[in-house]
């Protein structure tokens, strides 16, 4: 493997290891690592070794992904020496030889060579959609437009188009205040000659007028005198007509309000347009439950879930059947978060030990858990199988007195760590109300403020420092309906799915705790969204509460409360 590595760094060359003549090397003995020339590898080695397998130089990359690299019979049986492995026993976790069955795995399940073949052929496919994936991926990061890459084409050409935009509408703008400017003029020489002709006729008129009165003036016959006198007095005494001025009819101009659609908008930048989120929320199925409200949900790997109504003190276990739910077991109890950890159930029920439900039985016990002298929240299980406990002083929730903080156990019950104060040895919690952890093993926690249950979303990385924090979207979140978190969900993708079921709303945050998106689901006919959970099969689960609107003649509420299971986009 080093030696591939080496040639394909073209560093320096090495011969055959058989022979000193320096020979270009051109096989490999995948058993015993030797790198030899074509003619040792006939003449030398196959003497010696002739049950050796070799591959040609060129073919070594192909030929060590191959799932030939190991097989059974590689391996000596520990208990019988002198024989060769054959198979794998599953019950006990060990590779044994035939002679062991007998013995003492007689009746457990095995992996034989033909399985465990198909099982590297599944890896091997993987391993090589990974390689696809990884070549995807890295043509697509070159594709991506950062300030350090100014000269990428596709920004250039986006930007030469704004600007060719603006061009265009620098142009237009140019031209039409040109033609309003020929409008003005042409309306003002009309203007002005209809003035003139106006003037023009009064002046003749005065003209006609005066003209009059010199003739009588000048006339001695007293009968023409006093006949022409009564009409020119009523002459005289008549006022000018009102003239309009130039300055009277002026237009007026009335400027429009400039906006982005006069100009163009980018489509396609998250934020800046209602409908260019990526992200995607429907409604594929959903049902209606006997419980009054589902603040917590837990999935096992059968696709089954369990339902906490923590108000009732009741939870159920159910299977989600095409038009009906079926209940497989009940139990009263108060709970304030659930847990499936190696098929058992846990509870945390606000005391200082997690509960443990034995559904066989049909009873719950007293688990390992034990926090001491805190008592429990929410619980969570990490990938790596670690219980993650929010926890408090006993007493009243608020205001906030004593301690808050997240415990991390192992499935021993053994405490491997807490959070519970930031690096200046500040209080990191006020109520750790919902608990999830990504892949990379951020612990992400919805933290309730007050009674009212207002909260945020805090992201803490494993050294117990305080990544980020939020507080709500301000597109939606006002002085009148803040933030209120309910359920964190980290997804494969290692999203954060975090529902606020007072405006009916699923907000998705990154790992660090960034705002990506928010979505109101009550569009999609969801109604107080609380709690959250992916099925081993990737499923989305909503569970919400009961409208309070819904209530029977005597005031209770009907229960009825929903699950949604959801197609999803993006997250």
């Amino acid at each position: 493997m080093a030696f591939s590595k080496s040639i394909k760094k073209g560093q320096i060359p090495v011969g055959c290891q058989l022979c000193e003549g320096g020979n270009k090397i051109e096989w490999k003995c995948t058993d015993c690592n030797l790198l030899m020339c074509d003619r040792c590898k006939d003449r030398v080695h196959l003497r010696i070794a002739k049950d050796h397998k070799t591959v040609k130089i060129k073919d070594l990359g192909e030929h060590e992904d191959s799932w030939d690299s190991f097989v059974f019979n590689d391996l000596k049986c520990k208990d019988h020496p002198d024989k060769s492995c054959s198979l794998y026993c599953k019950t006990c976790s060990k590779v044994i030889c035939l002679k062991c069955i007998v013995k003492v795995h007689n009746g457990h399940t095995f992996v034989d060579e033909e399985e465990l073949d198909d099982k590297k052929k599944i890896l091997h496919g993987g391993k090589k959609k990974c390689k696809q994936n990884l070549i995807k991926l890295s043509s697509e990061k070159e594709e991506i437009i950062t300030p350090e890459k100014p000269d990428n084409p596709r920004l250039i050409q986006l930007k030469q188009n704004i600007l060719n935009q603006k061009k265009t509408l620098c142009q237009a703008v140019d031209k039409y205040a040109d033609a309003l400017l020929q409008k003005v003029d042409q309306h003002f020489v009309t203007l002005d000659h209809k003035e003139e002709e106006k003037l023009d006729k009064e002046i003749r008129n005065i003209h006609m007028k005066n003209e009059a009165l010199e003739r009588i003036i000048a006339s001695k016959d007293f009968m023409k005198f006093f006949r022409d006198f009564d009409k020119l007095n009523f002459a005289l005494n008549e006022d000018m007509p009102q003239r309009n001025t130039n300055i009277s009819c002026f237009p007026t101009f009335v400027p429009n309000e400039f906006t982005l659609h006069n100009f163009g908008t980018l489509e396609g930048i998250i934020g800046l347009q209602e409908d260019t989120s990526p992200f995607e929320f429907k409604v594929k199925h959903q049902w209606i439950t006997k419980l009054n409200n589902i603040h917590y949900m837990a999935a096992c790997p059968d696709d089954t879930l369990w339902l906490a109504d923590s108000l009732n003190s009741e939870i159920l276990h159910v299977k989600l059947e095409k038009n009906s739910v079926k209940v497989i077991s009940s139990f009263n109890i108060q709970s304030f978060g659930i847990a499936v950890l190696s098929g058992d159930i846990i509870v945390s029920t606000s005391e200082t030990r997690l509960k443990l439900i034995n559904e066989r039985k049909q009873k719950v016990t007293d688990s390992i858990f034990d926090i001491a002298p805190l008592i429990s929240r929410d619980v969570h299980i990490s990938k790596d199988q670690n219980i993650l406990i929010g926890a408090r002083s006993p007493g009243p929730i608020f205001p906030v007195k004593g301690r808050r903080v997240v415990i991390v156990m192992d499935q021993a019950g053994n405490h491997l760590t807490e959070y519970e104060l930031d690096s200046n040895n500040t209080r990191l919690f006020s109520l750790p109300y919902a608990i999830t952890s990504t892949s990379y093993d951020n612990i992400c926690v919805a933290d309730r403020l007050c009674d009212e249950g207002r909260g945020r979303v805090l992201v803490i990385g494993q050294d117990g420092n305080l990544i980020n924090f939020y507080t709500g979207h301000q597109d939606v979140d006002t002085n009148d309906e803040q933030f209120y978190p309910q359920s964190v969900l980290a997804t494969p993708s290692d999203n954060i799915v975090v529902t606020d079921y007072l405006k009916h709303e699923i907000h998705i945050l990154s790992s660090e705790g960034d705002f990506i998106s928010y979505c109101n689901v009550h569009d999609i006919g969801l109604k107080f969204p609380y709690s959250n959970v992916l099925s081993s099969a990737g499923k989305l689960y909503i569970g919400c509460l009961s409208d309070e609107d819904e209530t029977t003649d005597g005031g209770a509420l009907r229960g009825g409360a929903i699950i949604f299971e959801i197609k999803y986009c993006g997250i």
